[in-house]
């Protein structure tokens, strides 16, 4: 286990004027990486986003958290990609997940899929986009995608390959990411509740305990070492955490107070309390990443100082 702990930003560009800016906090802060969320119709672009921020950048690392696989066609997004990459010197993730959010599908007119087929076209996208972007030139008949002697003749990424992070919780993606990923991320989330964005929490210690077993074994099996990251909701640094997380709790219907002080999704209390925090949970879980939302940075901010003094 690498002893290093390292975050990561999601973020959407609220402000355009200030967006390089926020990039260049990030990247000042200590902050690993940059990562810009895939929901079209109530997101910004994200690969524009983030090429965007590559010109105000010179060392985060750039990407997204995570890619709506249901939304992209492989060959398409295989170009993205690699423009990131190329653009950015080399500092491109490729993130992606199946994608849960009914609206994105109805709002086209298509009939929102079944959580057995949204993974099995991020299965077929992920696999295929990374041989285009490996150089591969693909011919590929699934029941989701049909490539036809497709390659990837320009741009060609710089890095080979380019990191790959697969975001979820249902044990099939969590199997998938272990046996394919560079990067696990790990959400913590359950079940979509009926507004079609909220979800349901999986927080208690033994949810983590079964999903963290899960990737581990099957990371086992396929004979790799991935690298594990935990979705922070809330980040807040304050001296009374059980008063905090109980205001939080009010708006988390399926969690409590001594969920959310266990749960690496969760970051409240004091600095040093989440400085040990973060290291307990590095230890138990192995989770050396951490990627937070950008109403949190400046706390994030100062848990990466934190910890470097640590």
């Amino acid at each position: 286990m690498n002893d290093s702990i390292k975050f990561s930003m999601a973020a959407d560009v609220v402000a355009v004027d200030a967006w390089a800016e926020f990039a260049r906090r990030c990247e000042a802060d200590g902050f690993d990486a940059l990562m810009v969320p895939d929901h079209p119709g109530s997101f910004v672009s994200p690969f524009v986003a983030l090429a965007a921020a590559a010109t105000a950048t010179e060392t985060l690392r750039l990407g997204t958290n995570v890619v709506n696989a249901g939304m992209w066609e492989p060959f398409l997004l295989a170009g993205e990609v690699a423009t990131l990459d190329l653009v950015s010197h080399g500092r491109a993730v490729f993130g992606i997940g199946a994608g849960h959010t009914p609206a994105e599908w109805t709002m086209q007119g298509r009939a929102h899929p079944s959580a057995a087929a949204r993974v099995d076209r991020m299965v077929e996208v992920a696999d295929t986009t990374r041989r285009l972007l490996a150089g591969d030139t693909v011919t590929y008949a699934g029941e989701h995608v049909r490539l036809q002697d497709a390659f990837l003749a320009k741009p060609r990424p710089v890095q080979d390959p380019i990191p790959l992070l697969v975001g979820g919780s249902g044990n099939r993606v969590l199997r998938y990411a272990a046996a394919n990923a560079d990067i696990v991320g790990f959400s913590g989330l359950g079940r979509t509740l009926p507004d079609g964005h909220q979800h349901e929490t999986r927080w208690r210690r033994a949810d983590v305990d079964a999903q963290v077993e899960l990737v581990r074994a099957a990371a086992a099996q396929a004979g790799r070492t991935p690298t594990f990251e935990a979705l922070v909701q809330h980040v807040e640094i304050t001296d009374d955490a059980e008063a905090a997380c109980a205001r939080f709790a009010e708006d988390i219907p399926t969690t409590g107070v001594a969920e959310l002080l266990a749960a690496p999704y969760v970051l409240i209390g004091t600095v040093d309390e989440l400085v040990d925090e973060l290291r307990g949970h590095q230890k138990r879980w192995g989770f050396d990443r951490f990627v937070m939302r950008a109403p949190f940075r400046a706390a994030g901010a100062q848990l990466l100082a934190a910890l470097s003094e640590s």
